[in-house]
């Protein structure tokens, strides 16, 4: 046998799987490697072949820690055991209540929320848990079993985990806000208990480590509670989420003031690296070559395509090219800056890196500006600090001094790995408004606009996925959509373009 030990942390999406592996990461003996879509390790989420990675293994100092946790979508744990058996491998198979993982799909647009409760959701469940209890009747020496819960209520479960890895490491579990059992509808919640309790009285019987009685009756309570007041919960996150806008959706080409429309799912149709020229579907079909350490295609918002920058390339992005997608170079932008107005959509969810060297507290989604100079320029932003966005227009005076006008969402409007839909406006002189919004709650708004009419010369682009002048703030998380018309769009226009949105991504 090698002398190299894998440990895999597994389980189904939404099940902890993260929090897992990051605490478990914080073993100084580990040298660990999340999921990703393309890196040594992973292809499109998935292990490369262990031919691929036997040398790669043989040069990492200690023990590793693998996340593959999509494998288990496509092959059984016995089928991953088989192909590594040259190596020490043990898993660790993490789970959660159903309803809960179900909502948290949902939360991160996934699916649908009439589909929360959808037979093949269930049935995918239940068959990739079902792989844990059937490797582990076999192999139980090699699979530990934990609940989710159970870590998040009582300390001891990790513990005990980590004493039989053999890591000294440092638990990330908080409490659990079981937002699935406060949201979901009675109907739905009990369509998913009906197909799972099963299985998961199973894993419950099969648990390796198991919470301690008096936090598990304590955990109970509070559940029942919880289920209690579910449907006077989920009436009220109905009616927070966002109206359907009034008057009839239409494509956005039928608005006449388009100037850009990049649409994501048009683009991406499966997941992997982007290879060939990227075309939006405005009226003037701008292209984008697409340039080295670009954006990978992602199924993602409600399994449609989207375009990604995954965190895990920030050192390529800072130290080679920036990945960008520049559109445009003939195109008439000035409308951003001789004060007759716009209106943007932009559909996005930020990641930004968060580990060192590489922390990040905000970052640039697209710019539209000349390459060359600073001003003028538009730029919409993402503020991780108070995890909102921003729009800001830079322009120059005659005597070269730099000014800008900048308008917010507001703070925790847009948190990090949420999607919101932002709206920015600047209805034009005399007397325009800058104003935005986030996913139709209205922020910050400013008259009157910064005046940058004066000085318009130079080749100008729109820069999508960041700034590569300012790589500190490159653009990483998910792309929807982009969405730009020239001059103050009508509410009927507005509401139309809105609608779109929010039929198409199930907003």
């Amino acid at each position: 046998m090698a002398s190299h030990e894998l440990i895999m942390v597994m389980g189904v999406q939404r099940s902890g799987t993260s929090a897992l592996f990051d605490s478990l990461a914080t073993d100084r003996t580990l040298s660990a490697f999340p999921e990703d879509i393309d890196s040594a390790f992973y292809y499109n989420f998935l292990l490369r072949p262990v031919k691929e990675l036997a040398p790669l293994i043989e040069r990492v100092a200690g023990r590793i820690l693998l996340k593959p946790i999509t494998e288990t979508g496509i092959r059984s744990l016995a089928e991953v055991a088989e192909e590594y058996r040259s190596y020490a491998l043990r898993f660790v198979w993490i789970y959660r209540d159903p309803v809960n993982v179900f909502d948290s799909m949902r939360r991160e647009r996934w699916i649908a929320a009439e589909e929360i409760d959808r037979a093949a959701h269930i049935l995918g469940w239940r068959k990739r848990n079902e792989y844990a209890l059937k490797f582990q009747l076999q192999n139980r020496e090699q699979i530990a079993i934990v609940r989710y819960e159970d870590l998040c209520i009582d300390r001891k479960v990790f513990q005990e985990l980590t004493r039989w890895l053999g890591l000294k490491c440092t638990s990330y579990f908080r409490k659990d806000s079981a937002e699935g059992r406060k949201c979901t509808s009675a109907a739905a919640q009990q369509n998913i208990d009906a197909d799972t309790t099963e299985t998961l009285s199973a894993l419950d019987a099969a648990r390796t480590f198991k919470a301690r009685q008096i936090p598990r009756i304590f955990n109970r309570l509070v559940s029942a509670k919880v289920r209690s007041s579910t449907e006077d919960r989920a009436a009220i996150v109905r009616t927070s989420q966002n109206p359907r806008p009034p008057g009839s959706s239409r494509l956005p080409l039928a608005v006449s003031s388009l100037q850009f429309w990049l649409q994501s799912a048009a683009i991406c149709h499966n997941h992997g690296l982007l290879t060939d020229e990227i075309m939006e579907r405005g009226p003037h079909r701008m292209v984008a070559v697409m340039p080295h350490n670009g954006p990978y295609g992602l199924l993602s918002l409600v399994q449609r395509g989207t375009l990604y920058y995954p965190h895990s390339k920030t050192e390529e992005r800072r130290r080679g090219p920036s990945g960008t997608l520049l559109f445009g170079r003939d195109h008439d932008w000035k409308f951003f800056f001789n004060n007759t107005g716009f209106t943007v959509f932009a559909l996005f969810r930020p990641n930004v890196p968060c580990y060192p060297p590489y922390h990040q507290n905000h970052s640039i989604l697209f710019r539209v500006g000349p390459q060359s100079n600073a001003a003028p320029a538009f730029l919409l932003e993402w503020d991780g600090l108070a995890s909102r966005s921003r729009a800001r227009i830079v322009s120059s005076s005659g005597q070269g001094t730099i000014e800008t006008k900048a308008v917010s969402t507001r703070p925790q409007s847009h948190r990090r790995e949420e999607w919101a839909l932002i709206t920015v406006e600047y209805t034009g002189c005399p007397n325009g408004e800058f104003s935005i919004s986030a996913n139709g709650i209205t922020g910050d708004s400013s008259a009157p606009m910064v005046n940058a009419s004066s000085h318009l010369d130079g080749e100008y682009v729109l820069e999508v996925g960041g700034c590569t002048a300012q790589p500190e703030a490159l653009f990483y998380g998910e792309l929807a959509e982009i969405i730009i018309g020239a001059g103050p769009l009508s509410s009927d226009d507005q509401s139309a373009i809105a609608g779109y949105l929010i039929d198409t991504h199930r907003l």
